[in-house]
């Protein structure tokens, strides 16, 4: 039986080579899938491998950016040859490799195969199935016994391969023109997709509100509870970081942060303090870039300061300016996850203390396998228990105020969005 392997780079550029060990192989950036890719741009299911006997048949699932085979479009299923290249939602390349467990087997095919093109005959193309040239030493009836199997194994994959298109063609197009899934919010959270753009303020009854170039967007009435939150919460983070516009959490996170959310949405002095920032919006954005801070994440620090206490933002914001303009300075806020390790690392800061994190992470990266991005994340140094508790509380509620700021009718809290 022949093998699949899926060739491509990682997040940093390193050659990798997985094996498609299912009948049923899935890449997306979801933490379940087959082959988990953290990319924005790969929706969370995004190509689907099947195996149909010694067949192998790629299709996109229905992604927001789509999947090119071979530089083409991937609108319908198509069998995989040996050396196919595929481009998942410009997040990611890939190259298939088709290795038999015959190498005479192959060498005959291929010998038969070229000859076929050399007679302008059996020519194969992404979705097609080419047929080796029967030898001219076979008898009659054994030589149409094999084109007949040949023939009926074609119509097989062709059959499932209609079969599934027209099946799923319907909710693929509804999918890609509906940027509200259920249960895929803001699906892939490219710059193409999630460009926002200025327009006049409408009534509060079910919309828009504006402020100078950023946009916040309610969410449809359909979604979830971890969909409203995994939405809101990629909104927010694409704006506390220098330059990252694909941040997301995975689904597991979304439930810790929706956990905080219904623990301090009911806090009556939080939309009090949301609306201390809005009237002191122009100040903050002076502030923050004085400092050269996101001024969503320099805001977002104080509201997290405030807590369940009503205050003045401008006030603690100013207080907090200083230090965390310090910390960025060692830790950086380039990714989202750089900007969430600041915030964790805020107490220490506050102790003088500006380089126990960045000197933490330098070492970690000499004595862990995972790659450095991986490292540098809030969630990693919570699972192995190098920040405590509380800086990861800290950061946790950081992350949940934001996601409410975007959205807080959502989630109970009644006043309009933050937006900066």
């Amino acid at each position: 039986m022949p093998e699949l392997w899926i060739k491509f780079k990682d997040e940093n550029g390193e050659e990798k080579r997985v094996a498609v060990d299912k009948e049923q192989f899935m890449v997306g950036r979801h933490s379940e899938s087959d082959l988990c890719i953290p990319n924005g741009k790969l929706s969370r299911e995004h190509l689907r491998i099947e195996r149909f006997a010694d067949i192998f048949v790629v299709s996109d699932t229905g992604s927001s950016n789509g999947t090119e085979l071979n530089d083409e479009p991937l609108a319908q299923p198509a069998a995989i040859k040996n050396g196919d290249r595929a481009n998942l939602g410009g997040g990611l390349d890939i190259e298939f490799e088709l290795v038999s467990d015959d190498p005479d087997a192959s060498a005959s095919n291929e010998n038969a195969n070229s000859e076929a093109d050399n007679e302008d005959a059996n020519t194969t193309s992404a979705g097609t199935v080419a047929m080796p040239a029967a030898e001219e030493s076979a008898g009659f009836p054994m030589t149409y016994l094999l084109l007949a199997a040949l023939l009926g194994l074609f119509l097989v994959v062709f059959s499932i391969g209609a079969i599934y298109f027209f099946s799923s063609g319907t909710s693929t197009e509804e999918a890609n023109n509906n940027p509200y899934r259920t249960g895929y919010p803001n699906d892939d959270p490219s710059p193409e997709k999630t460009a926002t753009t200025s327009s006049p303020s409408s009534s509060p009854s079910g919309t828009t509100t504006t402020t100078g170039n950023t946009t916040a967007q309610p969410s449809p009435s359909n979604l979830g509870e971890n969909a409203k939150v995994e939405q809101s919460a990629a909104a927010f983070l694409r704006k506390i970081a220098q330059h990252d516009s694909t941040a997301f959490l995975t689904s597991e996170q979304s439930k810790k942060v929706n956990d905080k959310i219904k623990q301090i949405s009911s806090s009556p002095a939080l939309a009090d303090n949301i609306n201390s920032a809005r009237k002191n919006s122009s100040q903050l954005k002076s502030l923050a870039a004085a400092k050269g801070l996101p001024v969503q994440l320099l805001a977002t620090a104080a509201l997290t300061k405030l807590g369940s206490s009503r205050g003045d933002v401008l006030q603690t914001a100013q207080s907090m300016s200083e230090i965390l303009s310090k910390l960025q300075t060692q830790i950086g806020s380039e990714l989202f996850d750089d900007s969430l390790m600041m915030i964790a690392a805020y107490d220490q800061g506050e102790k003088g203390d500006f380089q126990k994190l960045r000197n933490m992470l330098q070492d970690l990266a000499t004595k862990f396998p995972e790659s450095s991005r991986a490292i540098r994340s809030i969630w990693f140094l919570q699972k192995n228990g190098k920040i405590t508790d509380a800086e990861f509380d800290f950061a946790l509620r950081f992350i949940a105020i934001g996601t409410i700021t975007q959205n807080p009718k959502d989630f109970g809290v009644n006043t309009e969005p933050l937006a900066l």
